[in-house]
């Protein structure tokens, strides 16, 4: 490997090293928002400041991702099933 190749190899590296800085930094920032985000959505939805369809309009979930968020939680749901199974009858 000839001189100019091996700079041109670690400035390579360095580049790639500095990216992937930026980039994990990146990711823990999101991380963080991300458990900042789910925190209160949990806070909002046990404390019944909120119905789950307004959360999901104020956050980036659907609707059926926020009552997954609750129920990992253990928030209870805001009223009992209504449907009942047919075989639960019998």
């Amino acid at each position: 490997m000839t001189e100019e190749e091996k700079e041109r190899e670690e400035t390579a590296l360095r580049e790639l090293d500095k990216l992937t800085a930026a980039y994990e930094a990146a990711v823990r920032v999101v991380d963080q928002r991300r458990e900042a985000l789910h925190s209160a959505i949990i806070k909002h939805l046990r404390e019944r400041n909120a119905r789950p369809g307004q959360v999901a309009d104020h956050s980036p979930y659907d609707r059926n991702h926020v009552g997954r968020i609750a129920k990992a939680a253990g928030v209870p749901p805001r009223r009992e099933p209504t449907v009942r199974s047919i075989k639960s009858d019998g």
